[in-house]
């Protein structure tokens, strides 16, 4: 079965583009976690950011370079073939907590954008969000899609930023949100096939050990 591969975006400030700008469905990108299958709050540096969170603790911490299972609920599930993701890993509606992913550049970047999934329907919004060097917030973007289908194997949405001011930080906030950037199959990116999976009907995401 031919799955949807994905990448988490980022290109070095090599040119500034004339606008600011929210591009959603447009694939692309080539910088990759590595397979650690890391749970916790970080610090990892990898390449040219240093990923962290806040969630420390609720479901085992956030993950990071994450390999196995992740559920979405009404947006389906993301399996192992996806590759390694980033996982907030909790949601306000769960746990009583919203928590924050943060992508720090060690060299501000032009763009950043990746491919996206979260637990649709929660009371609090799941943000995407690029920030300046000095932590001020450039641009802001809340995920709404639903594809309200349990069984859909590696959905998801294409999301890009594309600023005039250096990105500093990009935060991925509540909801259980994750980015998947595994190395790509080639010709790979449609989503052919579906898979039964049998996910809890509750607010809040399951991981697959």
């Amino acid at each position: 079965m031919r799955k949807m591969y994905v990448y988490l975006a980022v290109l070095a400030l090599l040119a500034i583009p004339a606008g600011a700008t929210v591009t959603v469905g447009v694939p692309g990108g080539n910088l990759f976690q590595p397979t650690v299958n890391y749970f916790g709050p970080g610090p990892i540096t990898y390449d040219n950011y240093t990923w962290s969170s806040t969630n420390a603790s609720n479901q085992g911490g956030s993950v990071y370079g994450y390999t196995g299972g992740y559920g979405y609920l009404a947006n389906g599930y993301w399996d192992a073939a996806i590759g390694p993701m980033a996982g907030v890993n909790d949601s306000f509606d769960a746990w009583g907590a919203t928590d924050t992913m943060t992508f720090a550049f060690t060299t501000p970047v032009s763009w950043v954008g990746g491919f996206f999934n979260y637990v649709p329907g929660g009371s609090t919004p799941t943000t995407l969000a690029v920030w300046d060097v000095n932590g001020v917030l450039i641009e802001s973007y809340n995920l709404t899609f639903n594809f309200n289908n349990y069984s859909l194997i590696d959905a998801g949405q294409w999301i890009r930023f594309t600023e005039t001011t250096p990105i500093g930080f990009f935060t991925m906030t509540d909801n259980y949100v994750g980015v998947a950037n595994p190395i790509p199959e080639p010709g790979s990116l449609l989503l052919l096939g579906t898979g039964v999976l049998g996910l809890a009907g509750v607010i809040r995401r399951k991981l697959n050990f």
